[in-house]
């Protein structure tokens, strides 16, 4: 049997950002997953598919720059703490040119589209076209008894145009596809398809790794699903069985028509649950695929946390000297440009709303970046204070604390989502006796802007709106009520 576990699309995560308590991924219990993994079974490779190194292949800002960097040469040592035998080379891997990509990677061989290299019977080639195959024939004469692809297609939509590399890749000789490069790493799924040969998709940020065994025999390889794509299927089904049944209530003309499907789709329930694992034929070649979640209960590794400790320790001393050298506030308004003015001011004519919000986790914000000693980061400083680089706000990240006092102990300067955080710049609205000038109701968009997927995985504008409308805020208060928003908080 051949064990392979890979890493994919981990596109400059190091670790999650922490603000929901749930979050997957992390280099410190990526390593400790594959050191467990690897001590039941020693002889495991593991395979970075690529797209580790950045966000995206744009240049960073120049601000971000050497962050971005520090963050990069992280993930690049955790590949070798991890014993990667190859990693791929994608477009994210190249945002400061291949001279940073090969600098970077230590003992760990990278792999450009067209390259290919043989690891203890193990045939890894990179991809991003067809013509790219041509690497397999030779590695099965070297002694390759699996040839295992890491593609790297280009253009949008990249599972589908790795599914239209199948029929070359079977022909060239390929047993196992993996995707290195997904749309977006932080909510494209986990994928497979059967084949042959079978393809693959890990969730990126390292929110999951994929654990596949090879049983090396005769034909394709076949992959066999496992119990938890069959829970998977189970659970679809019951999903389309819920719909239904709630379109009897609303549809009670269709009971009979819905009723008929309900049943048979609780029938095909029935038969998956009853259904014998599946087997492979005597001497054929097949693969059990597994994605394992990298989860706070996997731990974390001390050599890995040091290098994660050692970065934001890094991060912090430079950005607090780069802070030193620019100037104390941002650059004043154009003509005809709002800037922010800061929630005491707000506060001056909505008291009632000023008393709500000191109540919401808008108000801690600030306070969750200095838990986690993140304050100095500029990864994460933006949705924690209010008018981040902009006219008014703040642009020194040793002066978020700068201007107004607060109120016990909230929205001191510019620390925390403050009311124009969400409102927009509140400049010409302070001085426009019509109340005008200013976005009374707030978007789903405006709140996405910090509740992205990376960082707010929870986040439905819907279920979050309640917890910071209410009373007092966007809701009338009844005579003697105090604003105050509802009692405890959508999930974090």
């Amino acid at each position: 049997m051949i064990t392979l576990v890979f890493s994919a699309c981990v596109a400059g995560q190091l670790v999650p950002c922490g603000c929901s308590p749930d979050q997957r991924g992390g280099l410190p219990r990526a390593v400790a997953l594959v050191e467990k993994m690897r001590q039941r079974d020693p002889g495991l490779l593991f395979i970075d598919a690529g797209d580790l190194l950045f966000e995206n292949p744009q240049r960073p800002p120049a601000q971000m720059l050497t962050q971005r960097q520090l963050k990069a040469r992280a993930l690049a040592r955790g590949d070798e703490l991890m014993q990667a035998a190859a990693r791929g080379v994608g477009e994210r891997d190249l945002t400061l040119g291949p001279q940073f990509a090969q600098e970077t990677a230590g003992k760990v061989p990278l792999l450009a589209p067209g390259q290919s290299l043989l690891v203890r019977e193990v045939g890894i080639l990179a991809a991003a076209e067809p013509n790219d195959f041509a690497a397999a024939p030779e590695l099965r004469k070297k002694g390759a008894k699996l040839v295992v692809a890491l593609l790297h297609p280009r253009g949008d939509n990249a599972w589908t145009r790795a599914q239209a590399m199948l029929l070359q890749a079977r022909e060239a000789g390929i047993d196992l596809a993996v995707l290195g490069r997904r749309d977006d790493p932080a909510v494209d799924g986990n994928l497979k398809e059967a084949g042959p040969p079978p393809l693959l998709a890990i969730e990126g940020h390292m929110q999951s790794l994929l654990r596949v065994e090879v049983h090396p025999g005769t034909g394709p390889l076949q992959l066999l699903p496992s119990a938890a794509d069959r829970d998977a299927e189970v659970h679809g089904l019951q999903v389309r069985i819920e719909r239904f049944r709630a379109q009897i209530e609303l549809y009670p003309q269709r009971k009979a028509q819905l009723e008929q499907k309900i049943a048979e789709l609780e029938g095909r329930q029935k038969g998956l649950g009853a259904e014998a694992p599946a087997r492979p034929p005597p001497g054929a070649a097949w693969a059990d695929a597994a994605f394992v979640p990298v989860t706070q209960e996997v731990g974390t590794v001390a050599a890995a946390q040091k290098l994660v400790d050692a970065y934001d320790e890094k991060v912090s001393e430079m950005n607090l000297a780069e802070a030193k050298t620019q100037p104390e506030a941002c650059p004043a308004a154009a003509r005809g440009e709002l800037s922010y003015v800061g929630a005491n001011k707000c506060a001056e004519c909505h008291e009632a709303e000023a008393q709500f919000w000191q109540q919401t986790k808008h108000a801690e914000a600030w306070q969750t970046l200095v838990t986690v000693r993140k304050q100095l980061s500029l990864d994460c400083v933006r949705c924690h204070v209010t008018g981040w680089q902009q006219s008014g706000g703040v642009c020194r990240i040793d002066r978020t604390a700068a201007g107004e006092p607060g109120f016990n102990g909230h929205a001191v300067g510019r620390q925390d989502v403050q009311c124009e955080a969400c409102h927009g710049p509140g400049s010409e609205h302070a001085v426009d006796d019509t109340g005008g000038h200013i976005k009374a109701e707030v978007t789903e968009t405006v709140c996405m802007r910090c509740h992205e997927a990376a960082n707010s995985p929870h986040f439905e504008y819907t279920k979050y709106k309640p917890f910071i409308v209410g009373p007092g805020h966007g809701e009338p208060l009844a005579r003697g009520q105090e604003p105050k928003p509802r009692p405890g908080g959508p999930p974090q």
